[in-house]
């Protein structure tokens, strides 16, 4: 049973591992300048330096992957551009009301399949 529980997560690890980096290159892949869409069309060629610096869009694509993949590694997820606030305060913030979302949800399944497979059980004769 252990060993099942390692397997499994491993399993999951890497999973995770080739998910994360499909879409770390997926998103360089984009067209596009994400510092041109942020600043918008009046931004200074200046403006423009100093942001790709913040953000470390002016470094290599290796090492930004590096940072990206130990950044996660140590549960730091960067921060989020759109709220100014870490994105795992924002998780951590959030996790209370998904998880009785997410038990409500299967309480609801719960009680709407039983009755719906005992029915069919007894039709079914």
């Amino acid at each position: 049973m252990i060993s099942y529980f390692f397997r499994l997560l491993g399993s999951v690890l890497f999973v995770s591992w080739i998910v994360g980096t499909l879409v770390f290159f997926l998103i360089h892949l984009v067209p596009g300048d994400p510092v041109a869409v942020m600043l918008g069309d009046w931004a200074s060629p200046a403006d423009e330096t100093v942001l790709r610096e913040q953000l470390g869009l002016n470094l290599p694509i290796g090492v930004q992957y590096w940072k990206f993949i130990s950044g996660v590694m140590q549960f730091d997820l960067g921060q989020s551009l759109f709220f100014q606030q870490p994105v795992s305060e924002l998780i951590a913030e959030r996790f209370p009301m998904t998880l009785q979302l997410a038990v409500m949800a299967l309480l609801v399944a719960v009680l709407i399949s039983f009755p719906v497979r005992t029915l069919g059980r007894f039709k079914g004769r």
